[in-house]
């Protein structure tokens, strides 16, 4: 029957041999995955004619005719499956699925008692085993395999998944919320940890932890840790209109964030430092050394310009998509688009903490040690903070509207890195040109930081004045926008 089907009109396989084995099942695995399974049988049965030596084009092609209703054909698949790929476990567990689906418990049994004599070390086979068990009703033994599973392979969710389904089966609750909890203890990245019990929840009447759940599958485990701290730490979603709530919450939000991913990486919090210092040594190496530009006192120049640049640069970077990244969220609870690219400028803002630091110190290992011109800095990174906000919060609201301008935010940080001064100084601009250089609100930053560290004098409060009158202007802009397209933003961003 598989042979039977329609191929598809996209080239194949067969028309494209160059094609990796790799690249040509995903063809396969995409129809697949939008459950479109006549054209996946289809086209796995072209594939077993190019790639008759790879396990999938068999055992995949079984899983299509076996949602089809073929188990007939699906079972001779799987029985050529097993003949050639001896090593392959898949033959046997999904032989075992399909004679389940197709009623016939005893060979489902047999097979996966074969499977577990020949592929002990393979986890699905004692999953499958014990699901196999509880279908049949037997409970002990399907607790028993599960057991193996979760002893013999503790680092494989799956196994620990079905031990809290296991108890929900059985309609024991309070044991299924405990081993729920232990799936987000072990495996705290793993959604159904925190689905499977909003599930749950949901079913016992509990709409709020259901709720709180589904917002700690969104934000992380170390949500539900705050929220269960005593005092004022929790910190419920905001009302519409109540900014001290919203703030608090962004502020929260971008805390648990930075937490998060420090915990993600083996040098935690030292990343933030190392990855800022990677990126200057580029630039130095290239312009400093290779093309001789600068001369003396180059390296100050070009770490008081790469640092701010750098520090806008991911920020609105981050920001930009953060909306259509947030829509699961979005649309589970009442919340402002504007809490998403906030979260990202205060997250960003967090980790430039360290870098500034950083810069600080090699400045006064430079010889430029701190004035009181120093304090000036202070309102200078407040308008370039809020000059983040603003094309940040500005890019993140247009993005869902026209998703192709994620794509241009990469070039065009890039092309503002080169028109802002960071690797030239304003002397080398012609007169006529330095009014309209100006007005490039980055470059204006940057030289604001260049008078103050490099050359110890205070900002030019005129140019200052005329950033900050614009950033303001932009971010009331900003607000009625967002506040205008709130109703809409739930709609667009799953469109």
């Amino acid at each position: 029957m598989a042979e039977s089907l329609s191929p598809p009109t996209s080239p194949t396989p067969r028309q494209d041999r160059r094609l990796a084995p790799r690249d040509a099942f995903q063809w396969a695995f995409d129809a697949m995955a939008a459950r479109q399974w006549r054209q996946a049988a289809g086209r796995w049965a072209t594939l077993r004619v190019v790639y008759p030596d790879h396990p999938p084009v068999w055992i995949q092609a079984a899983v299509a005719l076996r949602e089809l209703g073929s188990h007939g054909e699906a079972r001779q698949l799987l029985a050529e499956a097993r003949t050639r790929f001896e090593d392959h476990p898949g033959g046997w567990v999904q032989g075992a699925n399909t004679a389940l689906a197709d009623g016939d418990a005893a060979l489902a049994a047999r097979l996966l008692a074969e499977a577990r004599e020949r592929f002990p070390d393979d986890p699905p086979v004692w999953v499958r085993s014990a699901h196999l068990a509880q279908a049949t009703g037997d409970h002990d033994a399907a607790l028993s395999f599960n057991r193996h599973a979760r002893d013999a392979f503790p680092d494989w969710a799956p196994a620990f998944d079905q031990h809290a389904e296991l108890a929900m089966a059985a309609g024991d609750w309070d044991t299924a919320r405990q081993r729920w909890a232990e799936v987000r203890r072990r495996f705290p990245d793993h959604p159904p940890g925190y689905r499977r019990a909003a599930a749950l929840e949901e079913q016992q009447g509990h709409h709020r932890e259901a709720r709180r759940l589904r917002l700690a599958e969104e934000h992380g485990v170390d949500w539900l840790e705050e929220s269960d701290a005593p005092g004022p730490a929790v910190v419920a979603p905001p009302r519409r209109r109540n900014g001290r709530n919203f703030v608090d919450l962004v502020w929260t939000k971008a805390r648990l964030n930075l937490k998060s991913e420090a915990n993600r990486n083996h040098l935690r919090y030292l990343w933030w430092v190392i990855d800022p210092l990677l990126y200057m040594a580029v630039f130095y190496v290239v312009f400093g050394l290779l093309l001789h530009r600068g001369g003396e006192g180059f390296v100050a120049y070009l770490l008081t310009g790469l640092v701010p640049f750098q520090w806008f640069a991911k920020t609105v970077q981050h920001a930009s998509n953060t909306i259509v990244e947030g829509r699961g969220l979005m649309n589970q609870v009442r919340i402002s688009p504007l809490f998403f690219p906030l979260v990202a400028v205060m997250q960003n803002a967090g980790k430039q903490t360290l870098v500034f630091l950083m810069l600080a110190v090699f400045l006064l290992l430079y010889g430029l040690a701190p004035t009181v011109h120093w304090l000036a800095l202070v309102p200078v990174v407040l308008v370039q903070l809020l000059l983040m906000v603003v094309v940040g919060c500005a890019l993140a609201m247009m993005i869902p509207f026209v998703r192709d301008l994620i794509n241009l935010v990469p070039t065009g940080l890039q092309f503002l890195l080169f028109v802002s001064g960071v690797f030239y100084t304003v002397d080398t601009i012609p007169e006529q040109w330095r009014g309209l250089f100006m007005t490039n609100p980055v470059a204006n930053l940057l030289h604001q930081y260049r008078l103050i560290l490099l050359e110890h004098r205070w900002p030019d409060w005129s140019q200052m004045g005329w950033l900050t009158l614009g950033c303001v202007i932009g971010l009331v802009v900003v607000i009625l926008a967002y506040r205008r397209l709130e109703g809409v933003f739930p709609r667009v961003v799953v469109e």
